[in-house]
């Protein structure tokens, strides 16, 4: 494993997970599944992920397969509070984000305010190799899915 790879693999194995009632939600780990799937199937072909229903379908496909008896996190979610993780950015179309950076915005206010997300280019660069795409698939799985089971 590259130095490279092995950055973004810690990066991915320490992101900040809510709680509920003492128990983590895997909403983010969830979505990155789907961004790896999207990628997999040829759906995300670049680096800006757009707030719409094929992501959320990647989403919802990911929360069936691994959680599928856990309530679902609505996308929106772990789509806005990625944006705590170093390597997920939002570009806002007016530049700004919601004025409450503490409150989660309503999907309606991103669908109407976000042009779209996107990971560091060296993050989505590794994730155009199978291989890699597969170790960031399993670690993810690993640590944040298994062990919850």
């Amino acid at each position: 494993m590259s130095l490279q790879t092995s950055y973004y693999a810690n990066q991915i194995l320490s992101i900040a997970r809510g709680t509920k009632n003492g128990v983590h939600s895997n909403a983010k780990p969830l979505y990155l599944l789907a961004i790896i799937k999207g990628v997999d199937d040829g759906v995300l072909m670049g680096n800006k992920l757009e707030f719409n229903e094929a992501l959320n379908r990647l989403y919802l496909g990911m929360c069936s397969l691994y959680e599928p008896k856990v309530s679902v996190t609505p996308f929106f979610k772990p789509f806005f509070h990625m944006k705590s993780e170093s390597f997920y950015v939002i570009k806002w179309k007016s530049g700004t984000g919601p004025v409450h950076a503490t409150h989660t915005p309503s999907a309606k206010f991103l669908r109407e305010n976000v042009e779209y997300a996107a990971l560091d280019d060296d993050l989505w660069t590794l994730l155009q190799d199978v291989q890699i795409r597969n170790e960031f698939k399993e670690a993810i799985i690993k640590h944040y899915i298994k062990q919850n089971n």
